[in-house]
């Protein structure tokens, strides 16, 4: 039997940004921070990668629907997903991955660039959900606010109240300072260390770009941060 997901919804979540909303088959369960593979009947473009991707979700288990969140490159398979009537159908395998957000640490420290955020907004919303007694901080990189999915989303939730700190740092200075007086710094070891006072008690997740990945991994081991304690993923494309 075919596994298949019903579009539901889509909306534009940041510039060139796009969530894809599908009916939750009822006896699907996942852990924040897995991903699925989709696979689309007819390419309304061409596409030299095929009619399949795989990508994190980015809806919490406890929502009442699945959803992707992806940039729109302009690849066949995208702009297809894009214009697919809802109430189409999509094949699907998944959700697997080991990716996933561990409980038994005092702090969660999440470092995300660009679409590291999907798994993230998994992982903030389910802990919220469940009322989880730890930390969690959100180090995400973007060049610009109109680049950053979730803005809004995540200043609302942040605060003492949820035990939930969200630092945005935008990299290209385009905005006067006037308008925006966060970080604008590159998230590195320096950046990592303002923010977060003790290592010791805390377990990372790194989610971006490979070269941003690979970078923090190798900063936080010279760090004296036990391997086993720094998680990592990495978008190889969108």
């Amino acid at each position: 039997m075919t596994n298949v997901l019903r579009l539901i919804d889509r909306q534009t979540v940041a510039q060139n940004t796009m969530e894809f909303r599908f009916a939750k088959p009822a006896d699907i369960t996942f852990t924040a921070g897995q991903n699925i593979n989709i696979k689309l009947s007819q390419l309304l473009y061409e596409d030299k990668r095929g009619p399949r991707r795989t990508f994190t979700l980015s809806s919490a288990p406890y929502e009442d629907y699945l959803s992707v969140t992806t940039r729109m490159t302009g690849s066949g398979f995208k702009k297809t997903l894009a214009e697919l009537p809802f109430g189409t159908e999509v094949e699907f395998m998944g959700p697997k991955g080991e990716f996933a957000l561990q409980t038994r640490w005092k702090q969660a420290v999440l470092i995300a660039g660009g679409m590291g955020i999907t798994p993230f907004r998994s992982m903030i919303l389910q802990s919220l959900y469940e009322k989880q007694n730890y930390s969690m901080t959100l180090l995400y990189s973007n060049k610009d606010v109109q680049s950053c999915a979730y803005h809004a989303l995540l200043v609302s939730i942040t605060g003492e109240t949820t035990g939930f700190r969200y630092v945005p740092t935008f990299t290209d200075p385009p905005m006067p300072a006037h308008e925006w007086k966060g970080e604008r710094r590159k998230i590195d070891i320096d950046f990592i260390q303002d923010y977060i006072s003790d290592f010791n008690t805390a377990l990372f997740y790194l989610c971006g770009p490979p070269a941003m990945v690979d970078e923090l991994t190798a900063s936080l081991k010279e760090a004296k941060i036990n391997p086993e304690n720094i998680l990592t993923e990495s978008f190889w494309g969108y």
